[in-house]
């Protein structure tokens, strides 16, 4: 029985649709597509890659950019997307892209990285494109011993700890640097057309079934040379998307008998590719609705608070007024009293409630320190009020936009990170327990998301020599600051990720803030606790002065 996909349509009916067919790859498109991610990509620097074989998919997060080879059925592409968060289930690599080539005449791409710490060889990512033997490796150190494998690919089920070796299609080295114009017309002297399709695969380099009719119909056997070596240099390259039965075909030239149409890149084709074989991405599906939902309710939830500790912050003039009125009558006040009568300064009698514990000097001094606090908390919450109404007015867009099946693939794909669409969208990127910021000295600082996720981020998501920061005396998030080294962080990584936790927590409106820090082994969770409790030791501490700036500072 053959396999038939549907469609949803607007009103809801589904049609039948062709099963999507996996792009074809030759040795022209895959050097063509190494040239692309040579220029895109190397000297970038990379932070994790991921392996899913269920998915088919391997995924390299780079700093700037994600990419991903995607061999499931239908697909075999290549693409490019933007800045993802690697889940807890990707292997953190810490290496810089060196180099990017395809083999001579092979369907294969290989991605050589460069560590920049540590004493592990040097890895590569190797993507094999031979038709019905679609495989990635990531393999390690110069004799490409293989590490890890997407599929068992057919025969060639490297074992790990093997050596890896090209999957030659072809027994005999086909020619290319020797051949000469009159060889290519003796090669096809006297043979019939299948007779020379045969000759031509088999004998010549760099062809395949894709290019075979472009360089066998040309006017001359003089023009079909001139074509091939054209191919062979890979020169005048027009990427274009084809049109053909099977379905979406990109190629580094228009090729006779196709429709097709030119594109800026190979690497934008497969996007196109990659769409078209999950049409359905594009819709926002019940999941994408209830994620925006949800976001919804953490943005009017966020709101309220901060609507409420503006209405606190109007209390400060009248503060101010107490502990003036205390220091001015500091001789009608008895000491340990917890109120006293006195007279404001409008004439009216005045009761003021006092800190037993304290003397009423110590106690309008702190009077003064609150009221500052909360002044100047005052001046950034209303910018973080109209921010967060403009999210809200966003969300409340996307949502219309969703019931009305308004958003395509692409715009769901480039969902902000705050929102769990993305992850509805693209199996890829798994809701993470925290938000992850890039510190100007380079390093990862992870900020949990609430107090269930902090557990998940100390106890999950992060690395025993890693530090472990918390606002001191009060709730808030746990964050960690990515540190393998023995010795102690940069002073200035230390103090940002300090202002993140101290942003993060209830003393985010103080005009300074302790922040506890250690290192994440030396934090344990008595059993029983509550989520988010925990007991650090070797503690060390730092102050800080919160800055609600610099969360969108280190996201850029």
């Amino acid at each position: 029985m053959k396999h038939v996909q549907f469609r949803r349509h607007r009103n809801g009916n589904r049609a039948p649709v062709p099963a999507p067919r996996p792009v074809i790859w030759d040795p022209c498109l895959a050097r063509a597509v190494a040239a692309e991610l040579e220029e895109r990509l190397v000297g970038a620097r990379a932070r994790a890659i991921r392996f899913s074989r269920e998915a088919r998919r391997v995924t390299v997060h780079f700093r700037e950019v994600t990419m991903v080879v995607d061999l499931s059925p239908g697909t075999g592409v290549i693409v490019l997307r933007g800045v993802s968060e690697p889940g807890p289930d990707a292997e953190p690599l810490p290496a810089v892209l060196a180099r990017v080539e395809a083999i001579r005449d092979e369907r294969v791409i290989v991605l050589g990285f460069r560590r920049v710490r540590g004493r592990k060889p040097h890895p590569s990512l190797i993507v094999e494109l031979a038709t019905n033997r679609w495989n990635a490796l990531w393999t390690d150190g110069p004799e490409v011993r293989v590490r890890k494998r997407l599929t068992g690919a057919g025969s060639r089920k490297h074992g790990v700890g093997q050596r890896w070796a090209p999957p030659s299609a072809h027994p005999g080295d086909r020619r290319a640097d020797e051949l000469d114009v009159g060889a290519w017309e003796r090669l096809f002297e006297g043979l019939e057309a299948k007779d020379a399709r045969r000759a031509l695969l088999t004998g010549v380099a760099c062809t395949s079934s894709l290019n075979a009719r472009f360089l066998l119909e040309a006017p001359t056997r003089e023009e079909g040379f001139r074509r091939w070596r054209e191919m062979v240099a890979q020169a005048a390259l027009t990427p274009h998307l084809m049109e053909t039965p099977s379905g979406l075909q990109p190629y580094p030239w228009p090729l006779p008998g196709m429709s097709a149409r030119p594109i800026e890149s190979l690497l934008h084709g497969m996007d196109d590719v990659l769409a078209a074989a999950h049409p359905d991405a594009g819709h926002a599906s019940d999941a994408v609705v209830r994620s925006l939902a949800g976001e919804r309710r953490r943005v009017l939830r966020m709101l309220k608070r901060l609507r409420q500790e503006l209405e606190r912050t109007a209390s400060a003039g009248r503060m101010r007024e107490e502990a003036a009125l205390i220091l001015s009558s500091l001789h009608l006040i008895d000491t340990g009293a917890s109120e006293a009568e006195l007279v404001g300064f409008d004439g009216r009698p005045q009761t003021v409630s006092l800190d037993p514990a304290s003397k009423p000097q110590e106690h309008a001094n702190a009077l003064f320190r609150r009221a500052g606090r909360l002044e100047r908390g005052a001046v950034t919450l209303h910018d973080r009020i109209g921010q967060a109404e403009k999210e809200l007015a966003r969300i409340k867009e996307l949502q219309q936009r969703a019931r009305k099946d308004e958003l395509t693939s692409r715009e769901i794909a480039a969902l902000t990170p705050a929102t769990a669409t993305r992850s509805a969208a693209r199996p890829d990127f798994a809701a993470l327990p925290y938000r992850s910021y890039r510190s100007s000295g380079g390093l990862e600082i992870r900020v949990g998301r609430g107090a269930r996720r902090n557990d998940d981020l100390t106890f999950r998501c992060s690395r025993p020599a890693d530090v472990w920061l918390h606002a001191r005396h009060g709730s808030g998030a746990h964050v960690i600051l990515r540190w393998a080294n023995p010795e102690r962080p940069p002073a200035a990584d230390l103090e940002e990720a300090a202002i993140l936790a101290a942003n993060n927590s209830s003393a985010r409106a103080s005009a300074t803030v302790p922040v506890d820090w250690t290192r994440r082994k030396w934090v344990r969770k008595p059993r029983g606790a509550a989520p988010g409790a925990v007991i650090p030791d070797r503690v060390r501490t730092v102050f800080v002065s919160p800055d609600p700036t610099l969360p969108e500072r280190l996201r850029r």
